[in-house]
């Protein structure tokens, strides 16, 4: 897998990711540490959780008790039902193995990265991901160990973290609205969103996730 050239091409689109993300890493690493948490448990945190925006809940809710994080954090997941149902059928059968490396790195850039690998015909998609995955999680990581190194040194908000995450999804979510049905479905979870301000804030990403991936599963493709 790692000698194809699919690999390779997903190492190219992932680099992108690795400085991306690792940017964010740096700001979880010091919002980690500023909030109480021990430097060693926030960057082995990012080695096994390997999500950013739960890492984020946990840091922001870690002084509140268990129970509130463990609600954002689940309502936050619950977007990985439809992500990983579409990467299986879109990598095919895989050794068990295989399956479970790809499902360690689950996240939602290198999830629009490998849709938009489909849509170009690229040869081999587990391939493909694991390239970008590699990408991003040595960034993810690696940002996280620099950012506890900073400590309290640095403000995260005083240099835009949380508008470039925003602008960073919607540049991995535009090359995948190629028609009017994929408009559609992006309009729906812009929609529910909004909708769903009655939700506790973590549980609105889930319900966009969701009714963009029931209303999409059933449209056209074109």
């Amino acid at each position: 897998m790692v000698a194809s050239r699919s690999f390779r091409r997903g190492l190219r689109d992932g680099l992108v990711l690795f400085v991306a993300v690792g940017g964010f890493g740096v700001a979880y690493g010091v919002l980690g540490v500023q909030a109480g948490l021990a430097p060693w448990l926030v960057v082995l945190a990012s080695a096994l959780v390997v999500s950013g925006a739960a890492q984020f809940a946990w840091v922001g809710l870690v002084g509140a008790g268990a129970a509130p994080v463990l609600v954002a954090t689940s309502g936050l997941a619950l977007r990985h039902v439809p992500m990983s149902a579409r990467l299986a059928n879109l990598v095919g059968p895989r050794p068990l193995g295989v399956r479970l490396a790809l499902a360690w790195v689950l996240v939602d850039e290198t999830f629009g990265l490998t849709v938009a690998a489909a849509r170009r015909g690229e040869a081999d998609l587990g391939a493909y991901k694991a390239g970008a995955d590699l990408l991003l999680f040595c960034g993810w990581v690696a940002g996280t160990a620099a950012g506890v190194a900073l400590g309290g040194s640095v403000d995260p908000t005083a240099w835009g973290a949380s508008v470039f995450f925003a602008v960073l999804f919607v540049g991995l979510a535009a090359p995948l609205v190629q028609g009017r049905w994929d408009l559609a479905t992006a309009a729906l979870a812009v929609a529910t969103t909004f909708a769903a301000q009655v939700l506790p804030p973590a549980w609105r990403i889930a319900a966009a996730a969701a009714a963009a991936a029931a209303v999409g599963a059933v449209l056209p493709d074109d």
